[in-house]
């Protein structure tokens, strides 16, 4: 990573059902403004009408009405309106990490460029306004429809717009880059089954347990703890949701020592019991889960 790379660690979760998280806003430019981060998610912004300005990397540039910008995983960006009180509306689709390692585990080899074949970007902008339909007309098979248009865009990003990374074998790690939190977040996205305390995951980083503790919490605004219990949450509701598993044996495949510690988890994250969240989702309508602000 480049040294200028600098931005706050952004948690990323994906919808039911979704290889990742969609987002259709409209709202005045001036409350579009969000603070520098970065995920290790691929991202897209679509301005349906109005007008953005965006800084990827460093970079700025201004979007209108069609126009879209990918930014790929760990690239710091920006964004605001930019007329303050000119509505702006856009979508956001976010796609998963995790969704896209199982598919292709060496995606973060690679950068992907929209920009290098007109036909595929033009193509990805149909599956975006495709997207945009579904989201602002929820029929039955809304979700399903926008699943297949995510993974139709994924398929034209890796097959046809995908270039090595380029790594500075000189580049040394510091405290302001992404190194040190994304081989954390790595480590517990592929160990959070067992059992993994600071001074394992400190260790593994090469920092000391108390300065990885504070760097963890000031870059990604989450204790340890709580991140690994967000991931081990994340994959438990998926398995009782999708796989038909009681929470007793999906919470204890997924790393917590007891289903009492994940309904506990569950309850301060959702406020309610899991049982009662898996009911209200069954009974709401498919797209209803997709958030529109």
């Amino acid at each position: 990573m480049a040294a200028n790379y600098k931005g706050k660690y952004e948690i990323v979760t994906a919808d039911d059902n979704l290889p990742g998280k969609v987002l259709l806003y409209e709202k005045p430019g001036k409350e579009c403004y969000t603070n520098k981060h970065w995920h290790k998610n691929l991202e897209i912004d679509y301005i349906v009408r109005g007008r953005m300005w965006t800084n990827l990397c460093g970079e700025d540039r201004d979007l209108y009405d069609g126009d879209y910008i990918l930014i790929n995983s760990e690239a710091v960006h920006q964004t605001c309106g930019k007329v303050p009180d000119e509505p702006v509306k856009y979508l956001v689709v976010l796609f998963s990490y995790s969704y896209i390692k199982s598919y292709f585990p060496d995606f973060d080899k690679y950068a992907f460029d929209v920009n290098a074949n007109e036909q595929v970007r033009a193509r990805i902008r149909d599956l975006l306004k495709a997207i945009v339909f579904e989201v602002e007309n929820p029929s039955e098979f809304s979700r399903l429809k926008i699943s297949l248009a995510m993974n139709q865009i994924m398929m034209h990003l890796f097959t046809k717009c995908r270039s090595r990374r380029e790594v500075d074998p000189a580049a040394e790690p510091n405290e302001d880059e992404p190194e040190y939190i994304t081989k954390a977040i790595d480590f517990i996205r592929e160990n959070y089954r067992e059992r993994i305390s600071l001074e394992d995951i400190s260790s593994f980083v090469g920092l000391t347990p108390t300065y990885f503790s504070r760097y963890f919490k000031a870059t990604t605004q989450k204790t340890f703890k709580n991140y690994l219990n967000m991931i081990r949450l994340e994959n438990t509701l998926v398995d009782i949701q999708q796989n038909g598993m009681s929470e007793t044996r999906a919470s204890l495949e997924n790393g917590f020592p007891s289903v009492k510690a994940f309904i506990a988890v569950f309850k301060s994250v959702y406020g309610c019991a899991p049982s009662e969240y898996v009911k209200q989702y069954q009974e709401e309508a498919p797209i209803s889960e997709i958030q529109k602000l």
